[in-house]
């Protein structure tokens, strides 16, 4: 009996110092991981003009938290930073440079590109296009990782509360082809399928073996994963499935009509623009690290929805595909900007908007009132 004591004795402490061991490991290959990693990207190119300032926008970005947020998924929680404001309502604000009465209500809807990954309150897309518009009042409803479908969720939420919208901006098409292509995504689908199901529908199982590896395994597996790159090839299946990549441009083209429809017969006008993404077009991006896997199959995604778009001849519709072509430094990503390239397209649809209420080409408009 005391022989078996000692052995379990023995057996305890060589786990012990295993998991000790395993521990102090993955804790020193994170830290490793974090100075030898990717450069931030505070520290591009892209912000040589004020490098300070963009590393508070990103330590603001990477201070946010999330909450469950009924039919769209998530939303972030309210924050208060030095370059970023959250409202109680979840939404990325910016000052209101007009005074008196606002003449319209303007609703952006979008992911991250409209909220403004990578700039401060003052130089998202919606900011600086109520700049051009001071009298408009405009609400930035871009949420991180929203596509097509989850802005149309979020703005019949918004209808259902009859609030005004007197015009409508969809800015779409990156989500819905980079986070729709992944093989463990279907369509309809978004970003966070996977997690959803692996982490709130398998049980406390799932739960107990995600923080065991945390603890002990996730860092070392990290650089094995450097080490060894696997293939990513099979990673994403838009290219190896035609029929899915069909179905995302279709979905993306549905959603937009369906908020079409929905915003001018309430009156109101409504834009889709198909967004630039870095694998298309000629931008630069000599200074990204861009997975090629990705792009292969976001460019034969973004072929189909400008085949689609032209062939349904909807003139609400704006391709801005090309807008960052040219050698300046734009991109942080492969699809988020520098405030840089938010002042082109918020120029771009700023001008979209003066010619068509000037022409008045696009449909609900009423000349008495938006003259």
């Amino acid at each position: 009996m005391n022989k078996l004591k000692a052995i379990l004795r023995l057996v305890t402490i060589n786990l012990v110092i295993l998991a000790i061991l395993l521990i102090l490991t993955n804790w020193l290959v994170g830290i490793y991981l974090r100075k030898t990693g990717e450069q931030p990207r505070s520290e591009l190119l892209n912000y040589d003009h004020d490098r300070e300032h963009a590393r508070k926008v990103f330590k603001d970005y990477n201070s946010l938290s999330y909450t469950y947020e009924p039919f769209v998924g998530w939303q972030v929680l309210p924050y208060q930073g030095e370059t970023t404001t959250i409202s109680k309502e979840g939404l990325r604000t910016h000052p209101f440079p007009g005074t008196g009465e606002p003449e319209k209500v303007v609703r952006f809807f979008g992911g991250s590109t409209i909220w403004g990954e990578g700039s401060d309150d003052q130089h998202t897309i919606p900011a600086l296009f109520n700049q051009q518009f001071p009298n408009y009042e405009v609400h930035n409803h871009g949420q991180l990782a929203y596509n097509s479908r989850q802005n149309l969720d979020a703005m019949i939420t918004l209808l259902e509360e009859k609030v005004a919208m007197d015009l409508v901006i969809f800015y779409d098409g990156v989500n819905d082809a980079a986070f729709l292509c992944p093989s463990d995504v279907d369509v309809p689908g978004h970003r966070l399928v996977p997690m959803f199901r692996g982490k709130l529908y398998s049980g406390n199982k799932k739960i107990f073996f995600d923080v065991l590896n945390k603890v002990f395994t996730e860092n070392i597996i990290r650089l094995s994963q450097r080490i060894n790159p696997a293939d990513k090839s099979r990673l994403y299946n838009c290219l190896s499935d035609p029929e899915k990549a069909e179905a995302i441009a279709e979905f993306l083209l549905t959603n937009w009509e369906i908020a079409h429809e929905l915003t001018t017969s309430r009156g109101g006008r409504f834009i889709a623009v198909l967004q630039p993404g870095a694998y298309v077009g000629q931008p630069r991006t000599d200074h990204l690290n861009l997975g090629p896997e990705l792009g292969k199959n976001f460019v034969h995604v973004y072929d189909l929805l400008q085949k689609k778009i032209r062939d349904r001849g909807h003139d609400w519709i704006y391709d801005l595909t090309g807008s960052f072509d040219g050698d300046n430094y734009i991109y942080i990503d492969f699809c988020h900007v520098s405030p840089n390239g938010n002042k082109i397209i918020a120029d771009q649809i700023s001008e979209i908007v003066r010619t068509s209420y000037r022409n008045d080409t696009l449909p609900g408009a009423d000349p008495e009132v938006y003259y």
